[in-house]
C-alpha cells in the first residue's frame, strides 16, 4: 500500500509499505482526507521539529479521517463502513500529568507523525492506516470527512482560547493569519469574544481570515499608524500567539492592556531577541498553550454540527499522486491556509 513517507530533510517520497497486522484493539482505516500541517513543512524542510530529529524514515500525518475496513478482535462497537476521525495523541495514562489531567504535558506522548522520540511514530499519511479503536471518534452519516480533518487543529485553537481566559465580551488580539490563527480566531469567537483583531504581513492572508468573520485586520508589516493606533488603544484583553515572530510576541506585550493575558501558541525561534520589558510593567500573564486536552472532541462535535463555520480554512485539496504539489502549496501561506491530501 501507498504510504507519504520522508527519509530526511527535502527527501519526501510515496512508496510502498506493507500491511500491518492487527492488534485486539485496533482499526485498520481506508484513509479519508488529511491535512498538511506546520510540523510536517518543518520535517520536509528541515528534517526537524526543534528537538524532534528525524533519524529514520517516518510517515508523516497527524491530522486525518477515515473509514472502517476492518476491527480487530476486541472491538465491539465499531463496524466496516463506520467514518471516523483520528484523535492523533497517545499520553502514557501513568504519569503525574496525566493523572493530574493535563494528558497533553505528558512525558511519555507519542503522538502520530513525530519524530520526537525513537524509533519514531509513524503518521497516518497511508493508504489504510491502523490505529487503536481508542483513538478513534466516530463521525455521524452525513459528516464531511474533509472538515472533519480539521479537528485536531482546531482542537489545539479551543485549547489556546481556553487559556486565554474568560473571553465572553472580549477583544481579542490574533497575531499570525495562518491555519491556526484562522481557528483561534474562530475559536475565540466560539468561546464568546466580542470583537477579533489579526494581524499578519500577508495581505491575502489576513483577507482570508477577515471573510472567516475576523473583524478588523492589520497589515503590520506596512501599516504603522494601525499598529500605533492598536497599541495606543489598550483594548486588547487577550492575544492568542499564533506566528511564532519574536516582533509579535514584543507586539502582543505591547498590545494587551495592563493585567491582560498573552497566550504563546506559535514555536518561538530560540536565535531572536525580545524586548518585553512591558511584562512587568503591565504585570501580565504570559502563558503557554500545547495540543490539547479533552478538546479533540468537542471540536468534532464543533464542526460536524457545525456550530462553527471552518470550511473556508480549507484552500485545496490534491490526490496523494501530487504530493509535492500539495506540500509545495501548503507551503505558500500567501495563497493557501490547509490543503488537504488523499488517496
Amino acid at each position: 500500500m501507498r504510504a507519504c513517507v520522508l527519509h530526511a530533510a527535502g527527501d519526501l517520497r510515496v512508496e510502498d509499505r506493507p500491511e500491518v497486522d492487527l492488534a485486539p484493539d485496533e482499526v485498520r482505516l481506508a484513509f479519508g482526507y488529511g491535512g498538511i500541517c506546520g510540523s510536517d513543512l518543518h520535517y520536509l524542510a528541515h528534517g526537524r521539529v526543534g528537538d524532534s530529529i528525524v533519524r529514520d524514515p517516518m510517515i508523516l500525518g497527524h491530522e486525518f479521517t477515515g473509514t472502517v475496513l476492518e476491527t480487530g478482535s476486541s472491538v465491539t462497537d465499531m463496524r466496516p463502513g463506520d467514518a471516523v476521525v483520528v484523535n492523533p495523541s497517545r499520553p502514557c495514562g501513568e504519569c503525574a500529568y496525566c493523572c493530574s489531567g493535563r494528558i497533553n504535558l505528558c512525558q511519555a506522548m507519542r503522538y502520530m507523525g513525530s519524530a520526537a522520540k525513537r524509533p519514531h511514530e509513524q503518521g497516518g499519511f497511508v493508504e489504510r492506516p491502523v490505529v487503536r479503536r481508542a483513538n478513534c471518534v466516530a463521525l455521524p452519516p452525513g459528516a464531511d470527512p474533509r472538515l472533519a480533518a480539521l479537528a485536531e487543529p482546531y482542537a489545539i485553537a479551543l485549547h489556546a482560547a481556553s487559556r486565554a481566559g474568560d473571553l465572553t465580551g472580549q477583544t481579542v488580539l490574533v497575531t499570525g493569519a495562518g491555519t491556526i490563527g484562522a481557528l483561534c480566531a474562530i475559536a475565540a469567537r466560539r468561546q464568546g469574544a466580542a470583537h477579533i483583531i489579526a494581524t499578519d504581513v500577508e495581505d491575502a492572508t489576513l483577507a482570508r481570515v477577515k471573510a472567516l468573520g475576523v473583524d478588523r485586520c492589520i497589515n503590520v508589516a506596512t501599516d504603522s499608524e494601525a499598529v500605533a493606533a492598536l497599541i495606543a488603544e489598550q483594548t486588547v484583553s487577550a492575544v492568542l500567539e499564533c506566528s511564532g515572530a519574536a516582533k509579535a510576541l514584543d507586539l502582543a506585550v505591547q498590545a494587551v492592556r495592563p493585567a491582560g493575558r498573552v497566550v504563546q501558541v506559535g514555536f518561538l525561534p530560540i536565535d531572536e531577541g525580545l524586548s518585553i520589558n512591558a511584562l512587568l510593567t503591565k504585570e501580565l500573564e504570559i502563558v503557554g498553550s500545547y495540543r490539547f486536552v479533552d478538546e479533540f472532541e468537542t471540536a468534532v462535535a464543533d464542526i460536524v454540527d457545525r456550530r462553527v463555520d471552518v470550511a473556508g480554512v480549507v484552500t485545496a485539496v490534491h490526490g496523494i499522486d501530487a504530493l509535492d504539489l500539495a506540500f509545495a502549496e501548503a507551503a505558500d501561506r500567501r495563497r493557501n491556509l490547509k490543503v488537504l491530501v488523499h488517496f
